[in-house]
């Protein structure tokens, strides 16, 4: 036993539970570690062969306004405690008491909890299991914190895990075993009795060899059995896709991360306690999309090494199966899909040239599945997130022309996937994201209306679906993010009222879904751009309080991402500077020059070194430049400052967005290089782009405005 403790753990319920408490003490008592591990060292010392002893209070606390020594004695002496978790429980003054005199003596790490009744978090009082001890961590003091835990729980509701797979994962959590390791033991438990049992039905057939008609009924018996076993072997692979596919969307439409988790993890359990060498490919198939499903949610949480694990564990099984057989379309989707995810993890970290080979190989993929079956839907579909994919990379390096051309190839085959599946949520939605794309690539080029023609196009598709899908988390996710976006369309176009509405719509609208979601760092990115582009549009109102108020928040969300995961370039470079550049020119506005100075300083000293590397975003650079023309206007010796701008910029110009040609034109003019500015001013303003800091660089030049038609303002 670990230390001092006298009992492996102490069980807490509530008396209205006694039935689970006597059923779940009975079987920790009498359950048998395989022997294999028994001795084996975890953090809670050695694996042992039984849990005895466990401590169930098996009395009525009564009228006792505290726990009674016994009780304090028995948890002060238990390795651990188990929490039968119901909504008794959860009302219980007495196990919550008992949950936090554990945590005091013990910490929040020993606590392990298991379902019975109700939901987990739900805040319900009719149906939430958990107590309040158990959903909030401990703080320095012995108190409880604000911050949630996430206990470590078993599930015996129906539908959940099950008697055995529950039970198993309970003493995984009370001994440091693997809990693979235990599913074994059961399986190999019942193959045991399995093999018993049909030796004592030899024997019998044995002993009776004379009563052919017992014989015969024995065979006929041991064909049922087979054939039961296949028939349960089959509906599990059936549920097992079930798991992957049908419930999978359901949960993705509910935004629902941990249950997402759960799924995925209890499939990949599943193959893990088998013997995948006797596993036909359908099966390993479907083993490698359960390890996509975890890799997914752990890149959704930010937790991009894991995803990386996970996503190169699939691609080497997939790889494998094509390999084997390169002919088969199945075997060819799921090796895109791996080789898709590996590629994301590289864009993600901005390794641009490893994300370029990983996406092409995708789209080489796709066409392979087209080659092979063209009428088929599916196989179109992933030649839609090929070019969309390669439209990406191509806009990342500043190439928007190329850009667009992907993605009007994107539109083209969504749009018509979208018309032959009329209602179809993932096509339209598939259809909506290929107008996103577009549209981003024609802000990039300056082309405004048709920018923002594109824009709402994407907005009209998803009220369609949002009809009749209110609750799907998918849709108002794409809805608020195209909202934002569409403020900065209009922000550049000079529409700035309109602007801060949209804006303030995709922040109330993320707000929501993190509520509901706040594992989702994907969303949590979202929400940190949307309150970036609500605070600038503030800023250009002359809403100065409002601007800075929201701004501290996109910052305040940045941080969080960043200190989550600085591998995520974008986080460190865009999510995080972009408010900080704005938020400095606030304080420019207000009078804060020491302030402004001190923020500049940092945004510019944070993205030096990403704007040497090689391929470096054109974003990033652009808040670069950005940050060195705001100490500029600062600086009594702003010539230096202006020229970096126009080498570092002039560098690549064909491959600036507009907000990177105003300072451009700025840098230019500044520096007196009047007609290269001029050209510029007018390149934009022809295009109809009137953004508030181009109309302010026309304002301090007006001799810029001189270009044949005027610049209109």
């Amino acid at each position: 036993m670990h230390g001092s403790a006298q009992y492996r753990a102490f069980i807490s319920y509530s008396h209205r539970d006694a039935r689970w408490g006597e059923w779940i003490h009975r079987r920790l008592e009498t359950y048998r570690l395989p022997s294999p591990i028994v001795g084996r060292a975890t953090p809670f010392g050695p694996v042992p062969d039984r849990l005895q002893p466990i401590f169930r209070d098996r009395d009525e606390l009564g009228t006792a306004t505290d726990l009674t020594a016994e009780i304090t004695t028995a948890l002060q002496q238990s390795l651990f405690l188990v929490v039968i978790c119901s909504p008794a429980a959860a009302s219980s003054r007495w196990v919550n008491q008992e949950i936090k005199s554990f945590k005091r003596l013990h910490g929040d790490d020993r606590v392990r909890a298991i379902i019975v009744e109700g939901e987990p978090f739900s805040n319900d009082p009719a149906t939430e299991c958990f107590p309040e001890a158990l959903r909030f961590r401990s703080g320095a003091d012995g108190e409880l914190s604000g911050l949630r835990a996430e206990p470590i729980a078993a599930d015996l509701r129906p539908g959940g895990d099950g008697k055995r797979f529950a039970i198993s994962k309970l003493v995984a959590g009370l001994t440091g075993a693997r809990l693979d390791e235990l599913v074994q033991r059961e399986h190999h438990r019942r193959s045991r009795k399995l093999r018993a049992l049909a030796a004592g039905l030899g024997a019998l057939v044995l002993l009776f060899a004379g009563l052919a008609l017992e014989a015969v009924r024995q065979r006929n018996a041991a064909r049922l059995a087979q054939n039961e076993a296949e028939a349960a072997r089959k509906d599990a692979e059936g549920l097992v896709e079930f798991m992957l596919t049908d419930l999978r969307t359901r949960l993705n439409a509910v935004g629902r991360l941990d249950v997402l988790d759960s799924v995925g993890k209890r499939a990949l359990a599943y193959y893990d306690a088998r013997d995948l060498g006797q596993a036909d490919p359908d099966a390993l198939g479907r083993r490698a999309r359960a390890q996509l499903l975890v890799g997914e949610i752990d890149n959704l949480r930010g937790d991009l090494d894991s995803a990386l694990n996970a996503y190169q564990a699939a691609a080497a099984t997939t790889g494998e199966q094509l390999a084997r057989d390169p002919k088969n379309p199945q075997r060819v989707f799921d090796h895109a899909q791996s080789v898709f995810w590996v590629g994301y993890i590289a864009w993600q970290r901005g390794d641009a040239a490893q994300a370029k080979t990983r996406f092409t190989q995708y789209h080489d993929y796709a066409q392979q599945l087209l080659a092979i079956d063209p009428d088929k839907d599916e196989w179109r579909m992933e030649l839609d997130f090929a070019y969309s994919n390669l439209g990406t990379l191509a806009l990342d390096q500043g190439q928007a022309g190329e850009a667009e051309a992907f993605f009007r190839k994107s539109l083209a085959v969504s749009s018509g996937l979208a018309g032959k599946n009329a209602g179809d949520v993932d096509r339209l939605i598939a259809h909506g994201q290929s107008y996103a794309w577009l549209a981003d690539s024609l802000h990039r080029q300056a082309k405004m209306a048709e920018a923002r023609a594109a824009r709402l196009a994407e907005l009209a598709l998803y009220a369609t679906l949002d009809a009749g899908k209110s609750d799907n988390a998918q849709i108002r996710n794409r809805q608020a993010t195209a909202l934002y976006r569409l403020a900065q369309i209009e922000i550049a176009a000079g529409e700035l009222q309109q602007a801060v509405a949209r804006a303030s719509d995709a922040v109330r609208s993320f707000e929501q879904l993190s509520a509901g979601d706040p594992d989702n760092m994907e969303q949590a990115d979202r929400t940190s751009l949307a309150y970036a582009v609500l605070g600038e549009a503030y800023f250009h109102v002359g809403r100065s309080g409002q601007a800075r108020a929201t701004l501290l928040r996109s910052i305040e969300i940045a941080e969080r991402l960043v200190a989550h995961d600085d591998s995520v370039a974008q986080w460190r470079e865009q999510n995080l500077a972009l408010p900080q550049l704005t938020l400095a020119r606030v304080h420019v506005a207000t009078g804060d020059t020491t302030a402004a100075r001190r923020l500049f300083a940092t945004v510019t000293n944070s993205l030096r070194g990403s704007i040497r590397r090689e391929g470096a975003d054109p974003r990033t650079t652009r808040i670069y430049c950005a940050a060195l023309a705001g100490q500029a206007r600062l600086s009594s010796r702003s010539e230096p400052l202006w020229s970096e701008i126009a080498s570092t910029l002039s560098r690549k110009v064909g491959r600036q967005s507009p907000d990177g040609l105003v300072l451009l034109a700025e840098a230019d003019a500044a520096l007196g290089q009047l007609e290269a500015a001029r050209e510029i001013a007018a390149q934009l303003s022809v295009a109809g782009y009137r953004h508030p800091d181009l109309l302010s660089v026309l304002e301090r030049y007006p001799t810029l405005g001189n270009f044949k038609g005027g610049a209109a303002r």
